[in-house]
């Protein structure tokens, strides 16, 4: 008989390991008992010493099958049951700190121990809570940002009703379906992680300067990208100087989605829309939504280059944007895939009818 050590069948759970551990005794018994088998080569069989196997078989004769059962064991009772587990995720994942009177918006370790005593009077310690907050999935993460002037039912009708619609329109037109949206990037711009010795925070050398590059871009589905760069905040000019450039550069009409910047729909800029909708059909996100827009999610892609490669000492911030870009143009399955991002999950299915 092949050997099989069956406390590989142990689960990760202690009630699972006490099962698989009972299932070898009552075998091994059942091998001496029934089967005539020595002890001792049962004993090699299961992996187990004699002395064990003397045991199970002294523990069958005094009390049988009964004797050899899962064995409940002893401890201390767990801080917190399942059911305050459950509750206690509830109220994480569902609300902030803030709508339950803790006077900040962010869950840290010291007011969900806080947390823990108001709900279920018990003092734990944060090490404590911070294992049941791993058990329970929850982890350190850094909230994106979201104004609280947004309207959510809006967003979400935009997305159901207003996203179809305009699907539509492009295929009825067969038109390009492009997205549109401005970014700024500043000479010293957000600095990332970096590795160092413990203790020792490491130091970045800037220049004090605040040079900024402004960026207006346009994006299809299918990846191709159209961008200038420009100086000083967007006017009604800059703006409209770009769509002529779209005009000139795309074949056939376009569908451009937007948002409400007071360039995009200024009265210069509504009258020279107005006088092109043959061609150019502009339509508006919601308020507030940017991360419903794909071409807020290139901005990402630009700034994160330069958090990797800092502007060098000699060169110039509006060629190096400029640089960037023309690279992010030429990455079409890159920017292709930006389409991809959870927070534009709404558009999947349309966008399928488009290709």
């Amino acid at each position: 008989m092949t050997k099989k050590d069956l406390r590989t069948l142990a689960g990760k759970t202690g009630t699972e390991r006490r099962a698989a551990l009972a299932e070898i005794r009552r075998r091994a018994v059942r091998l001496v008992v029934k089967h005539e088998r020595k002890p001792s080569s049962v004993a090699r069989l299961f992996d187990v010493t004699p002395q064990t196997m003397s045991k199970w078989l002294a523990t069958y004769r005094d009390s049988g099958e009964k004797g050899l059962a899962p064995r409940k064991t002893t401890g201390r009772p767990p801080a917190l049951t399942a059911d305050e587990l459950k509750k206690l995720k509830r109220t994480i994942v569902g609300k902030n700190p803030n709508q339950l009177n803790f006077g900040v918006l962010l869950w840290s370790l010291p007011i969900i121990v806080a947390l823990i005593r108001r709900m279920f009077e018990k003092d734990l310690h944060a090490t404590t809570v911070a294992r049941y907050l791993d058990q329970l999935g929850l982890t350190p993460q850094v909230p994106r940002r979201r104004s609280n002037r947004r309207d959510e039912r809006e967003i979400r009708r935009w997305m159901v009703q207003e996203f179809p619609r305009i699907v539509a329109d492009v295929q009825r037109k067969q038109a390009v379906l492009l997205f549109l949206d401005e970014a700024g990037v500043h000479e010293n711009g957000p600095v990332g992680t970096t590795w160092a010795r413990r203790g020792h925070r490491p130091v970045v050398s800037s220049s004090g300067n605040r040079s900024k590059v402004n960026v207006i871009s346009a994006v299809a589905p299918s990846g191709r990208l159209w961008f200038r760069c420009y100086k000083g905040n967007l006017d009604s000019a800059t703006f409209i100087g770009f769509l002529r450039a779209l005009l000139h550069d795309v074949r056939g009409d376009i569908v451009l989605v937007m948002d409400s910047h007071p360039a995009h729909v200024s009265e210069e800029t509504m009258e020279w829309l107005e006088a092109r909708m043959g061609r150019l059909q502009a339509e508006l996100l919601p308020s507030y939504a940017p991360e419903i827009n794909p071409d807020e999610h290139v901005w990402g892609l630009l700034k994160g280059m330069f958090r990797q490669d800092p502007l060098k000492a000699d060169e110039r911030l509006d060629d190096a944007v400029n640089a960037a870009m023309h690279h992010l143009k030429g990455q079409r399955a890159l920017v292709r895939a930006l389409f991809g991002h959870p927070d534009l999950g709404y558009m999947a299915d349309h966008l399928d009818k488009l290709s």
